[in-house]
Order: structure tokens, then sequence, then C-alpha cells
């Protein structure tokens, strides 16, 4: 039996002037630990894909245990970023996803945060400012986050908590337009607004 490639899902990369890309997140990230997720979205396969765009967003909801919540963080718009670059060799390549978050407390809750972050598998979702929720987290790679605390010493020094985050990926940030569990109430990641 032949090997199905779905070529011809490839289309053109258009941009039309006049259309501002706004660069950067929103100030609502949400994280949640991988053992409280229980059902995982899935990246569609790319020999049964419509489209491009479609191999680029998780198909389903996350599913979460019993009273388990996305947790939602803070942080500085101008500090905090998403990025992606392929790694390795063909036919293994993949992607490394990094995220950096400056979140401006350096309290008690950020701390316990740093102590448990550092050595736990979190799921973040990241709203880009032009819309989309992106996920720095899956269920093949565990993801790596180091935290750091800076007080700063002069009047104009930089204060908080950096929060740096990486996790390899077969897709470069996923899409996620499902629905988030929050403490706050559910939100349709395909809005950004509260679910109906």
């Amino acid at each position: 039996m032949a090997t199905k490639c779905n070529s011809k899902i490839y289309s053109s990369l258009r941009f039309c002037g006049g259309k501002t890309v706004l660069p950067g997140i929103k100030r609502t990230v949400y994280f949640i630990s991988a053992y409280d997720i229980v059902k995982w979205p899935k990246l569609p396969n790319i020999e049964d894909a419509a489209s491009m765009a479609d191999i680029a967003v998780l198909v389903g909801d996350y599913g979460l245990a019993a009273d388990a919540k996305w947790k939602r963080m803070d942080v500085l718009t101008t500090d905090s970023d998403i990025s992606s670059e392929s790694q390795g060799d063909a036919p293994s390549k993949t992607f490394i996803n990094k995220c950096n978050l400056k979140h401006a407390g350096r309290n008690e809750e950020a701390t316990g945060f740093c102590r448990m972050a550092n050595s736990d598998n979190l799921v973040y979702l990241v709203e880009q400012r032009d819309g989309g929720f992106r996920v720095i987290g899956n269920d093949m790679f565990e993801t790596n986050t180091k935290p750091s605390q800076a007080s700063g010493a002069k009047e104009t020094d930089t204060s908080g908590t950096t929060i740096a985050i990486e996790v390899t990926d077969l897709c470069p940030a996923p899409f996620y337009k499902g629905k988030i569990e929050t403490e706050d109430g559910d939100i349709d990641a395909s809005t950004g607004e509260a679910a109906e």
C-alpha cells in the first residue's frame, strides 16, 4: 500500500498592506499542572488535514481532574513574549517553544509559585494581543519552568519574578480554541470572552 502524503494542503502565505500586526501578549496567562489534565486536545494528523491552518490548531478541549481549574497569572506585557524555533535533524525535527513571563510580584505567593513550578510539569495558555491562545506544554514532553527573582537595587531598577519556560513540541506553540475552565468562570478560547 502506498504511503499517503498530503502536500496539497500547502497554500500561499499572503499579507495585505495596511493591516496592523500587534506584537506581544495580553496581560493574563493561564497555567495548570499537567497532572491535573486527564484528557488532552490533539494536533490533527497532517495526512488528514483540510488546510494548512488546521494543522496548527489543537482539536478538542482539556479535560481536567475533579475540582481542578486553570490558574491566572498577571504579567507585564512589555517584558513577556513567546517564541518557537526548529530543532534537531530530519526526519526527527521538532520545535522548541519558549515563553518568558515577567510577574511584578516577588511576595510570598510569587515565591511559593517559583518553588513549586521549578520542579513541576506545567502547561501555559498565552493569549496574543492580536487574538488567539497559544499553548506552551503538551502530553509528550515535559515543560521546563525556570523561575528567578530580583529585588533591584536602585530606584529605577526592575523588580519582580521572571519565569522562563521551554518545551519540545511537534508544532510552533499550537493554537487552542476550546474551553478554558478557570477559577473565575469558563472562557471560550476562540474568542477570548466568557463562555456562554
